[in-house]
């Protein structure tokens, strides 16, 4: 392992994620501000060219290119756009040399790979070609991106008097230790519930103002969290019937142990077309390990019921949850196509700051195991019927790799995918949740965000008084 401290004090701030490169190849390489050794990064432009630098150690690299060819004739914001994206690339190189490592997405970072493929339609005759051999995204990945822009066309929003609405539901019955979400236990915050309700369905009525003076039509409702079903089914009812008509409309009730009967009927009955229903792993003993208070048979009888009432079904496994082993992976992937979800989405583990199992000194997995069980779903779903239409990738998440949703012909969720791709305002309600107005035009998001917890969200309603 190399520990380093970065130096970027030379770079412009507009390339200020250009470090995040270094920081993909962890635990090879240690970024910490207590080091000793340094790598130094600094850009500068002038007389028509564009010079990257990076030093550590004895080794030293001047990468550069004329400023023609990044773009700069086009405008000051596609010549930041090209000379990061040059930066990063170099970066990347250097940073391989001298681990002896590459990663899945090579020299991409961020969230989402699919908007590189969509920025690079008309300036390149083979885009997949394009991220294999200039960005260093292994063919694999390179091949799934493509496949997932493929399946997004008539999906993606183009009307930009189009919204979908949000409310989160920031609630579960207990904390899964690889959560990193801000999002409260039930019995810690049980006597807020009924105020919390009461904020939220204010909070609808606001969206359904805005959208009617804004001119907006409403697309897809997804009431996420946290677990919405941790609410009763009173309280459950309420919110979904407050809230505008949609083409779509989704609420996750991913953890088994919160699913009755009741709870369906009322969502079923209140419009909602999908839910989810999220295992994460089928093996006992993994769901005691990370917190879950359910069993497999839970999780069956829970998907049995919903599918009983009709709706359609988002499953979620996560790959390289703690003691799992190849054989569990294949075995739960197995149990989920058995089961015949609409929706089957795969996690590759990620350890964020806040999770317990970060906490606890579990280390994020670069060895090559997780990544063979992702590919191994690639390829079987897609044999199985099913087709990636969104995907999106977190730090800290093992072997580098990403998260992707799958589903039957017709059955995507057009929710996810005006969410990933960010290509729809969306109005919000709820603890932690974030407004986004997206200006098609300029392209431009402008955020504004909710109070992040349950307390303090509740105390904003007060202070409008």
């Amino acid at each position: 392992m190399i520990t380093l401290k970065l130096d970027s004090a030379g770079m412009p701030p507009y390339m200020n994620d250009v470090q995040e490169v270094v920081r993909a190849f962890a635990p090879y390489i240690c970024v910490t501000p207590e080091a000793e050794d340094v790598m130094t990064l600094s850009a500068k432009k002038g007389g028509g060219e564009f010079d990257f630098y990076v030093s550590f150690g004895n080794r030293s690299a001047v990468f550069n290119s004329d400023t023609d060819s990044l773009g700069i004739n086009s405008g000051e914001l596609e010549f930041k756009r090209r000379s990061k994206a040059f930066a990063k690339k170099k970066l990347y190189e250097f940073v391989s040399e001298i681990t002896g490592i590459t990663l899945p997405y090579g020299a991409l970072t961020g969230v989402r790979p699919t908007a590189v493929y969509y920025r690079s339609i008309g300036n390149y005759s083979n885009i997949k070609q394009h991220l294999t051999d200039d960005l260093y995204v292994e063919e694999k990945r390179a091949g799934l991106i493509e496949r997932v822009v493929n399946n997004q066309k008539g999906y993606l929003n183009d009307d930009p008097k189009m919204a979908d609405v949000f409310v989160n539901i920031p609630i579960c019955p207990t904390r899964c230790a690889y959560c990193s979400f801000i999002s409260a236990e039930y019995q810690r915050v049980k006597k807020l519930v009924p105020v919390y309700v009461e904020c939220v369905l204010k909070d609808i009525e606001k969206i359904k103002a805005e959208a009617e003076s804004g001119g907006y039509r409403i697309g897809s409702v997804y009431i996420g969290g946290g677990t919405p079903t941790t609410l009763d089914a009173k309280d459950l009812k309420r919110i979904c019937r407050a809230l505008p008509a949609a083409r779509e409309f989704t609420v996750e009730a991913g953890r088994p142990d919160t699913i009755t009967d009741e709870k369906l009927a009322a969502l079923k009955n209140s419009g909602v077309t999908r839910i989810s229903v999220n295992p994460q792993t089928f093996s006992d003993e993994t769901l005691a390990r990370i917190g879950r208070r359910h069993t497999v048979k839970q999780a069956l009888d829970a998907f049995e019921a919903a599918r009983r009432y009709g709706f359609d079904i988002n499953l979620d496994l996560i790959a390289g949850l703690p003691g799992e082993t190849w054989d569990d992976f294949v075995y739960s992937l197995e149990s989920a196509l058995d089961l015949r979800p609409e929706n089957l989405t795969v996690h590759s583990l990620s350890l964020k700051r806040g999770a317990s199992l970060k906490e606890d000194g579990e280390k994020r997995v670069m060895d090559g195991s997780v990544k063979k069980m992702c590919d191994h779903s690639i390829d079987r779903l897609i044999a199985s019927g099913y087709e990636p239409y969104y995907m999106y990738r977190q730090k800290n998440i093992a072997d580098g790799l990403e998260n992707v949703g799958y589903a039957l012909p017709g059955k995507e969720c057009r929710y996810n995918i005006d969410y990933m791709e960010e290509t729809t305002t969306v109005l919000s309600a709820g603890a932690g949740a974030v407004t986004k107005y997206v200006d098609r035009t300029s392209g431009k998001i402008e955020r504004i965000s909710h109070p992040k917890s349950i307390e303090l969200y509740i105390d904003s309603f007060a202070e409008k008084k």
